[in-house]
């Protein structure tokens, strides 16, 4: 299993729920940035600031696999969002990845910074990622 997938199941492990693709794009980015050095995802500009193909390819993948359950919810007339959990067997398998496959400080890495943006709106780490890395923003349709 590649890093990026073993560090998407550690976040859901660690939040039990995911509201949104945003919100998931933006922490999968700054733990790629700040903790991975770049290394798990590449990330471009687009809409909503930085994306990565490759977390939404992990997504599909992983649902495909039965590991994590996509619900798409509605919001605000017909807007749709896309909300994440772990399945029995997901949570299983995402147990065993952070409780043996990862090391100490990575683990630490992964609870501080879901401990810190958990109760943040997908607006607002979508807010802190455009105030701290405006580089991403050039194609930003967000506010527009």
């Amino acid at each position: 299993m590649d890093k990026g997938i073993e560090v998407l199941l550690s976040i859901l492990y660690l939040l039990d729920k995911v509201l949104g693709r945003t919100y998931l794009q933006k922490l999968l980015f700054l733990l790629n940035t700040e903790v991975y050095k770049g290394k798990i995802f590449d990330f471009k500009e687009y809409k909503y600031g930085p994306f990565s193909l490759g977390v939404n390819n992990a997504v599909t993948r992983l649902s495909e696999e039965r590991l994590i359950d996509e619900r798409a919810v509605g919001i605000k007339g017909s807007e749709i969002a896309y909300n994440y959990t772990l399945t029995k067997k997901g949570k299983r398998v995402a147990s065993d990845i952070f409780e043996k496959k990862l090391q100490y400080r990575e683990r630490s890495k992964l609870i501080e910074y879901t401990n810190r943006f958990r109760r943040y709106s997908p607006t607002e780490l979508l807010m802190y990622v455009y105030q701290k890395y405006p580089e991403y923003t050039k194609y930003s349709i967000f506010g527009k």
